[in-house]
C-alpha cells in the first residue's frame, strides 16, 4: 500500500496538540549567498586570470606583444548522499497518533498530520547535514558522509597551500576573542585583504564566522563601544541589530560550531578542531551545484514487507570557488 491518506482529523477533534521543533535558525544550503549551479553532471569551471602590464613605450613602427589573460580550470562534480527515513508503524500505532491510525486490512494508511510531521523533521534535518557536508567535508575524513567530497574549509585551506592567492591570516585563540582583543582579531583578518578583495564595495562582501567569533564580536560591541566611559546602552537594552565590521556584515554559521562539535574533534575528552573560524570574502566567489530542489519533494509511503513507513530521499553535492584573491581566512 503507497501513502493513502485517510481524512484529516475534524479541527478540534483530537486530544492533543503538537509543537515541533525545528531547525529555523539554520539558513537554506542555497541560501548563502554563493553561485548556484543546478544539474547532476560533472563540469569544468573556468576562471579568467588578469592580464599583466601591457603598457610600452612606442618609439618605432611595429609593435610590442605581451601575453595575453588565460583561463583557470576547476572542476565541480556531485556527490549523491542519503538522507533516508524509516519509522516502525507500529511504533506510530503506540504513540499519540495511534487513536486515528487504521489498523487491520487498512493497516498503513497516513493521514496529513503524520506525512507533515515526518516531512518537515526531515527537511530540517537534510538541510542541516548538507551545511555540514558543504563546509567540514574532506576527502580524508574519517567520518564516511563527510569524505565524498571536499568542502568550503578543506578547499580554502588548499589554496593556501597552492599559493593561488587565497590568504591565511593565522590562527585565532579564545584570548583574541576576549573583548580587549576583539578588534585587534577583526582588524588582522581586515588588513591581510589582497587588492582584489580589498576594491570590491562593502555590499559584495560577508564575513563567514562560526557563532563563537560572531557573539565575541557582539559582546565586544556591547562592552567596550561608546563615548569615554558611556557606553551605547542601546546595544545592551535592544540588542545589535546588524554585526558588521567596517560595513561588511557578519554571517552567523552556527551549525558549523555543532558540526565540529560533533565530527571534527582530537584528543580524549574530545576536544574541537580550530572552533574560532572567520572567512572574508564576496560570496559569489563560490560555487554550489546540487541536483535542483527535488530534494525538497518527500513521498513517505507504507512498506507492507517491512511494517514500516519510508521516506526516501537523495541529494547531490559539491563545491568550489573560483579566484583564489578573494579570500581571506584565519583560525583554521
Amino acid at each position: 500500500m503507497a501513502n493513502a491518506i485517510t481524512s484529516m482529523p475534524e479541527n478540534n477533534s483530537l486530544g492533543y496538540e503538537l509543537f515541533y521543533t525545528r531547525l529555523v535558525e539554520n539558513p537554506p544550503v542555497q541560501g548563502l549567498g554563493f553561485n548556484f549551479i543546478e544539474g547532476v553532471s560533472k563540469k569544468d569551471l573556468y576562471f579568467n586570470e588578469t592580464f599583466g602590464l601591457l603598457a610600452s613605450a612606442k618609439t618605432t613602427c611595429g609593435w610590442t606583444k605581451k601575453e595575453g589573460g588565460g583561463f583557470i580550470k576547476k572542476s565541480i562534480d556531485p556527490q549523491e548522499f542519503d538522507f533516508t527515513v524509516a519509522q516502525c508503524y507500529t511504533e506510530l500505532v503506540k504513540s499519540i497518533f495511534g487513536d486515528k491510525l487504521p489498523n487491520g486490512h487498512k493497516r498503513g494508511e497516513l493521514y496529513p498530520e503524520i506525512i507533515n510531521y515526518i516531512t518537515e523533521g526531515q527537511l530540517d534535518a537534510t538541510n542541516r547535514d548538507l551545511l555540514y557536508i558543504l563546509f567540514l567535508s574532506d576527502k580524508t575524513s574519517s567520518e564516511p558522509f563527510l569524505s565524498k567530497i571536499d568542502g568550503v574549509y578543506k578547499r580554502l585551506l588548499d589554496g593556501v597551500a597552492d599559493g593561488d592567492g587565497t590568504v591565511d591570516a593565522g590562527t585565532i585563540t579564545d584570548t583574541d576573542l576576549l573583548p580587549d582583543n576583539m578588534l585587534a582579531t577583526m582588524k588582522k583578518v581586515w588588513n591581510a585583504q589582497p587588492r582584489k578583495l580589498r576594491r570590491k564595495s562593502t555590499a559584495e562582501k560577508k564575513f563567514f564566522v562560526t557563532a563563537s567569533v560572531y557573539y565575541a564580536y557582539e559582546n565586544y560591541l556591547q562592552t567596550k563601544t561608546g563615548n569615554t566611559t558611556i557606553l551605547q546602552n542601546n546595544f545592551i537594552v535592544d540588542g545589535v541589530a546588524k554585526i558588521a565590521y567596517n560595513g561588511v556584515e557578519l554571517i552567523n554559521l552556527d551549525f558549523v560550531d555543532e558540526g565540529l562539535e560533533l565530527y571534527v574533534t582530537t584528543g580524549s575528552p574530545a576536544s574541537t578542531v580550530n572552533p574560532h573560524r572567520i572567512i572574508l570574502t564576496v560570496p559569489s566567489n563560490h560555487t554550489l551545484q546540487m541536483d535542483g530542489s527535488g530534494y525538497t519533494m518527500i513521498d513517505p509511503q507504507y512498506i507492507l514487507a517491512d511494517d514500516e513507513v519510508l521516506s526516501p530521499l537523495t541529494a547531490m553535492i559539491d563545491y568550489q570557488y573560483g579566484f583564489g584573491d578573494l579570500n581571506v581566512i584565519a583560525g583554521f
